[in-house]
């Protein structure tokens, strides 16, 4: 889960947080002045990719939520309009909340920031026993892990069936790809993790905390912590190009929405509505003070959860094209934080199938932006992203619709190019591809990866029509064909075709199969289909 749009590239943040640096300038304002302008950017970026089915937005200037509006439809084709108590998967944007339940506690003096793991569950492995031994609460929330990207993001993604405690389990088979606190790559199954630390100091499960500690103090009625408890509440409806040739590319589609994601609720289960987010938004800006003097946490916890703990990118700064390229960024506790053209903004993005959303605060300020889209367009996100926080500034220089078109067309052709490639094979033979090396039911049995559980090829059909299907034992979503591609290599076609395909190259030694490794077919796929982590040992 996912940080982004769940089909780009994480950006980053970097800034220090103290006294002076959350010292508030005297910038001129006028009450609402930005949010009319942010009102007529969203339509703007609406006319522009009229293939965006619904957005969300809300808007707080100096502590006030000035906007909190829907705009389009919760379904592509349908009538039923978004309005500000729509809810949007906000994704990932819930991982401020998981850290912010943690501040609560350590104020209670129930753990520390640098207590080690281990101290609250006495049985947390990581594949490295240095690392077990060394991680801290601090740790689980700063991505800096040494584990590679997206790693065990198969256990919580797509509609799987591990529970909180398998996944834990499941951190001491994963591999260590980096240094540990030595670099950047962001996961979500740490964050699961810390969940489970507030389960067990609490004695409850962690969406019953953010449910009366969080939402309830703030009257966040429309929200909740977790998918499966939306029951009739309005809801948008996820949306994604589905190719061809590759996802991300193609007609819009309507996808079956996702309520399984309980599992990894503390990493990205919040539900939230354009009206709700706004009170979140306050209490952040608050430093832990929410309007009406409700107290969630002290301003120094709010200044800790801000400050950065991993740096995670740099660069040379804005550029003609890119004028809030940060220089340096970082991630702290649940937020990224970086300048915004001279200001400190703090930030975080979430993804799902067929979400985006998107967070930025400026703390100097006490102005934010919060974006839901229920389609997976990263014209519109990116457009918003960057252009809102402009607007909270008052400012429109830039051209983001045309910046972000110019960029979508360059992606587009560069992924047409890499899934064709990526889907020739490169054998020969009358198809293009070798024929496999055994008969296909050689190649059926049952393959045991330590960290995901079984995967089962079996035989279908019978004579000319006898084909291999494939069928993670964990994943429901993630059955269907098995199809030749090249000598030993197989791609799956997933009965679900909202599902990323796969190659699976199998491992044949001395006339016999012994294992497989997998990895997926597009070159868009996300990172959370972390196919290529997957050792497969037949049983």
């Amino acid at each position: 889960m996912i940080a982004t749009t769940r089909r780009a590239a994480l950006l980053s943040a970097f800034a220090t947080v103290g006294a002076a640096a959350l010292a508030r300038p005297a910038f001129a304002r006028q009450a609402g002045k930005a949010a009319a302008a942010v009102d007529q950017f969203a339509q703007e970026v609406m006319a522009a990719f009229p293939d965006e089915p619904g957005l969300g937005i809300t808007v707080v200037e100096d502590g006030e939520i000035t906007l909190a509006k829907g705009y389009g439809v919760r379904r592509l084709g349908g009538t039923d309009k978004v309005t500000d108590s729509t809810l949007f998967g906000v994704a990932s944007n819930t991982k401020a909340f998981t850290a912010a339940a943690l501040a609560m506690l350590v104020e209670e003096g129930k753990l520390a920031w640098d207590d080690p793991v281990t101290k609250h569950l006495p049985a947390f492995e990581m594949s490295d026993p240095v690392v077990t031994r060394l991680m801290t609460v601090r740790d689980l929330l700063c991505h800096r892990s040494g584990l590679t990207l997206g790693a065990g993001d198969l256990m919580i993604w797509p509609n799987p069936t591990h529970t909180r405690a398998e996944i834990v389990a499941g951190l001491k088979y994963l591999p260590i790809g980096g240094p540990f606190r030595g670099g950047y790559a962001y996961d979500n199954v740490l964050y699961v993790a810390a969940g489970e630390v507030i389960a067990a100091l609490t004695g409850a499960p962690w969406e019953v905390f953010i449910q009366k500690r969080i939402l309830d103090p703030l009257k966040m009625t429309d929200s909740v912590p977790l998918p499966s408890l939306i029951g009739d509440r309005p809801r948008a409806e996820p949306h994604a190009r589905m190719g061809p040739p590759v996802r991300g590319l193609g007609p819009q589609t309507v996808l079956p929405f996702d309520g399984s994601f309980d599992s990894a609720g503390a990493a990205g289960g919040l539900n939230a509505s354009p009206r709700d987010i706004g009170k979140w938004m306050q209490v952040q800006l608050g430093l832990g003070t929410a309007p009406g003097g409700v107290k969630l946490w002290t301003e120094a916890s709010g200044r800790e959860m801000w400050k950065p703990q991993t740096i995670t990118a740099w660069s040379d700064g804005p550029t003609p094209d890119n004028p809030v390229r940060p220089s340096l960024q970082a991630y702290a506790l649940g937020w990224f934080v970086n300048d915004h053209r001279g200001e400190k903004i703090v930030w975080h993005t979430g993804g799902l199938a067929g979400f985006i959303s998107y967070t930025g605060l400026l703390p100097g300020r006490k102005s934010g932006i919060m974006v839901m889209t229920n389609a997976e367009e990263n014209t519109v996100f990116r457009s918003l992203r960057y252009g809102g926080p402009d607007r909270l500034q008052g400012r429109s220089d830039f051209d983001w619709i045309a910046s972000s078109r110019k960029v979508q067309a360059e992606n587009d052709a560069k992924t047409i190019k890499d899934a064709a490639e990526a889907t020739t094979p490169k054998g020969g033979g009358p198809n293009g591809g070798r024929a496999p090396t055994l008969p296909l039911a050689a190649y059926a049995g049952t393959y045991r990866d330590p960290w995901y559980g079984t995967v089962t090829v079996s035989v279908a059909g019978k004579g000319r029509k006898a084909g291999l299907k494939i069928a993670f034992d964990k994943t429901p979503a993630l059955r269907g064909a098995l199809e030749t591609f090249d000598g030993d290599t197989f791609k799956t076609r997933f009965d679900d075709r909202a599902q990323e395909d796969a190659f699976v190259v199998f491992t044949v030694k001395d006339g016999a199969v012994t294992g497989a490794t997998m990895r997926a077919v597009s070159p868009l796929a996300d990172f959370s289909y972390d196919y290529q982590d997957l050792k497969l040992a037949r049983l």
